[in-house]
This record gives C-alpha cells, structure tokens and sequence, in this order.
C-alpha cells in the first residue's frame, strides 16, 4: 500500500523492540526519506513493561529509533491514584495470570498506556489527523492476519484528532523480515540469538514450554518472582504449564528444542 505521508500531521509508530516493529520502523523511514517527509513528526511510543520485559528492551528501542533519527517516548500503566504498578502486581492482586480470554497484559499494559501517548502528543496541535503504526504480520496468528492494512481507529479518534492505523509489514514473511535486518546491520534484540521467535514479556502467557525455558534460564530471579505469584494466588501462569515446572525442568538440565513462533 503506498500512503502519502504528507496527508498526517503525526506519525507515531508503536515499538517493543521486536524484530517486527523494529522492520516497521525500517518501511516508515523508507517511504518518509521517498516522500521527502520531515522526519522530526515521527515517533515512536514504547509501553514500558519494566523488569517484565527482556533486559535491555527499553534501551534498545532508543538505540533503534536514533538509529533512523527518530525521537522515542515511554509510558507505563497506572492506576487512578497514579501509581506505577507492574504486571506482577496486577496479577496479583486479581488473582489470576492473563489469559487468551482475558488480555488484560495488553489492554491495560499496552494498549491504553500507548492511547495515552496520542493523547499527549497531540493535544497542541489542534485538528490533526495521525497515523498509527504497528509492526503486525499476518504469518503471526490468524487474529492478525485479520487485521486491515490500514483503517480507521475509531477508539482514539476526536472531534479534532483522526487516527488511522498502518500495518506496513503485514505481508512480510519472517524471512524477509530477518533479511531486511541482517542485510541493513540492524540492531535486534540479543534474546533472538538465544532461540526466541518473539520479543514480547519476558514470560508470556503465549510462550510455548520450550520458549519459557530459554527465558527461565536467562532470567532466573524474575522466574522466581513469577513462581512466588503463581503460588500466591494459586493459579498456574498458563492452564497447561506452571513455571514451577519450567524451573524444575531447568534444575533437571532439561535443554530447550527449536521453539517454533508462538501465536498472539
């Protein structure tokens, strides 16, 4: 899909660090630099998920963003009062982990600490129309592969804010994605090298058992953090696999396979 980028006032391009948002980056600057677009309208949001996340992760999406000369804010879920709280926290104090039926990890974690950087950024520019940019791929899920190209977000449109979203690497494969980053020396995530497909939380409640292994034995003290939770509230982090037993495979030696991408 070719957009004229001279039709937005904002470009905000959404960014965990992943290789899929890491490549989106890559098509927006490339099209931007084609359409001689000034790059100082775009940037890139990252909702920060703290010690949830790989280490390295907040760092590395400034690396990446100065890296096509865009500038970077963060945001991070908060309650009414204000207050900070993590992922662990939240699990909890509801008692019970996300699950596909309840994403709770990426409505409050994501998606509204993300609407409030639209919000932020657009509140002095007075009638503006923003494109919204996110590195989902169709190869990922079958919800994604759903997902238009590029549509309307009527969720954070106002009376003076339009807000569309852009997929501009739906249709990649993931080796055209893994092409593109080699080939161009783009900085990725050390967790790739590891045998992770994905770069999302450090544990995800999407992970197959093997990803969470290779995670375990990386992050040991999170994993103990996630255990003391998970007996806390007595709810295993996924129906079918506790990460009590992730750690007990990983005390028995047991050495991860080839994790095959998960689906989100």
């Amino acid at each position: 899909m070719n957009l004229n980028l001279h039709n937005y006032d904002l470009i905000i391009i959404n960014s965990s660090a992943g290789k899929d948002s890491l490549v989106a980056k890559y098509e927006v600057h490339r099209v931007a630099t084609e359409q001689n677009y000034d790059i100082d309208k775009i940037i890139v949001s990252h909702q920060d998920l703290g010690a949830m996340e790989w280490k390295g992760t907040k760092e590395l999406v400034a690396t990446q963003s100065s890296y096509f000369g865009f500038n970077t804010v963060y945001s991070k879920r908060r309650n009414k009062a204000g207050y900070e709280e993590t992922l662990l926290e939240y699990a909890e104090r509801r008692g019970k982990w996300a699950s596909n039926n309840q994403r709770w990890c990426t409505s409050d974690y994501k998606r509204a600490p993300g609407a409030r950087i639209v919000t932020a950024l657009t509140k002095d520019l007075g009638e503006c129309k923003v494109l919204y940019v996110f590195g989902f791929r169709a190869e990922e899920s079958p919800s994604r592969a759903k997902k238009l190209e590029f549509k309307l977000n009527s969720m954070l449109t106002t009376k003076k804010r339009t807000v569309y979203d852009w997929l501009p690497v739906h249709n990649w494969s993931t080796e055209k994605v893994w092409h593109i980053i080699k080939s161009n020396n783009l900085p990725y995530h050390f967790a790739y090298d590891l045998g992770m497909p994905r770069l999302s939380c450090c544990f995800c409640i999407f992970s197959p058992f093997n990803a969470l292994v290779i995670a375990g034995i990386h992050n040991p003290e999170l994993l103990d953090q996630y255990i003391e939770v998970e007996e806390k509230i007595n709810h295993t982090f996924k129906a079918d696999c506790s990460l009590a037993s992730v750690k007990e495979a990983i005390q028995k030696g047991y050495k991860p396979k080839v994790v095959e991408n998960w689906r989100m």
